[in-house]
């Protein structure tokens, strides 16, 4: 069993480590050595409150997709919308992860995922009452694309503050599981819900998701922000941010290569409602059914993240995105609903290890108060998401998803095989 480490914060001087009021709880010894992070009570906090965030996260965009799809019939409005969700990502990210490492994240955490449930709440009244339009899908897509520029990095930068330093690996690699396993409840709830009740339910179980993501991260121990945070001005720890990913090469290389699927595979998200009614022949239920496969193997995918030794990780890091792109070009070329659940689960399982690899590795190698604005840099690269999304929703209206989806594939697996040739010092982490 790990021991709690005698730390600087536990002995009332510095600003590293977790808050010894944290690592003095109790705890569960049942646990086998490869859950040792669950041992900690606020990380259990942290992994619920993320689970279910992310649960709502899955559903929103399921249910978005599915309602902008059904108001407009247009690839380029599901592009739209896409585009609107994912754009703070590129042009707030740098802003939110100086936030995040200058005022207390735990409060922060709480007032985005309230108006995160606030969001959904007025969207659901919106359709409730038949009074939405398609602008006002995108509209709330943004408010919740900024919400979420702020909740991620501030849930990533906690996690250092609920395990000790030792487990801060295993621990990153937990949380990926419990992030996917979102994936898997919140498409096929999402799905269900719309199928039996109406869209309208499926924002306001949405709402209530974030509500009680809020109340459990309520449950965690404020902690003081480091005190040269707050010295240095706003734009002295945004280009402190940016010169440690620039001057580390390791971060510099693994924030590069996270653009790949970000611009050309995970757009392909945007286009499901498309495989699912048009090519698929399915309805809502079926969509969920194809994401809660997806959700599936992104758990499967992290769990095997666990199992591997640390040191194996650049390998997968390269093997599970070169297989992510050729999968969705696989995909793309299916019209048989139970063949593309099949390879749906298999695009998770790709996606989650390559994700999972990819944030550890990253996130070990920063220090905790750099921890903000670095995951803010390495999140900006999904800002490239909705840059693939808009043209890729034009292009899907001109020659159809199966041929958009099937070049962006089989293009983003042969940009890794020269990135790996590239930089071989990536294949040894």
């Amino acid at each position: 069993m790990a021991q709690t480490a005698v730390s600087p914060t536990e002995t009332g001087g510095g600003d590293d480590g977790p808050p010894r009021e944290q690592l003095r709880e109790t705890r569960a010894s049942w646990l086998p050595e490869g859950l040792t992070p669950f041992r900690m009570p606020a990380y259990r906090y942290l992994f619920v409150g993320t689970m279910l965030t992310m649960t709502g996260n899955f559903m929103q965009q399921v249910a978005q997709g599915w309602l902008i799809y059904d108001l407009t019939s247009s690839p380029t409005w599901l592009g739209i919308v896409s585009f609107a969700r994912g754009i703070p990502m590129l042009i707030l990210a740098l802003a939110a992860g100086v936030l995040v490492d200058r005022f207390d994240r735990r409060l922060m955490l709480i007032m985005a995922q309230g108006l995160t449930a606030l969001t959904a709440v007025v969207l659901a009244l919106l359709i409730a009452t038949g009074l939405i339009q398609p602008w006002h899908v995108a509209i709330t897509a943004f408010v919740s694309g900024c919400l979420f520029v702020i909740i991620i990095p501030c849930r990533q930068a906690l996690l250092s503050s609920t395990v000790e330093r030792s487990q801060l690996g295993p621990a990153i690699a937990l949380m990926s599981t419990g992030q996917n396993s979102g994936r898997i409840v919140g498409p096929a709830l999402a799905g269900v819900l719309i199928a039996v009740v109406g869209v309208a339910m499926s924002f306001t179980v949405q709402a209530l998701g974030f509500v009680l993501a809020l109340l459990c991260a309520s449950m965690l121990a404020p902690r003081p922000v480091a005190r040269a945070a707050r010295q240095a001005s706003a734009f002295q720890s945004l280009m402190e941010g940016i010169r440690y990913v620039w001057d580390d090469s390791t971060v510099l290389a693994l924030t590069s290569l996270q653009a790949i699927p970000a611009f050309l595979i995970m757009p392909y998200t945007q286009l499901l409602p498309i495989f699912a009614r048009d090519i698929l022949l399915t309805d809502s239920a079926g969509l969920g059914t194809l994401m809660m496969s997806n959700g599936i193997g992104s758990v499967i995918g992290s769990v095997i993240i666990v199992l591997l030794p640390f040191r194996r990780q650049g390998l997968f890091l390269l093997t599970s995105l070169a297989s992510f792109g050729l999968l969705l070009a696989v995909f793309a070329n299916s019209t048989w609903l139970p063949l593309s659940t099949g390879i749906m689960g298999l695009l998770g399982m790709a996606q989650a290890i390559y994700l999972a690899s990819n944030n550890t590795l990253v996130q070990v190698a920063t220090p905790d108060e750099l921890r903000g604005r670095v995951m803010s840099v390495y999140m900006m690269t999904w800002g490239l998401m909705p840059l693939g999304s808009l043209p890729q929703g034009l292009l899907a209206d001109w020659f159809g998803a199966p041929y958009v989806a099937t070049g962006t594939g089989l293009l983003a697996c042969g940009v890794v095989i020269l990135f790996a040739a590239r930089f071989p010092h990536i294949r040894r982490l």
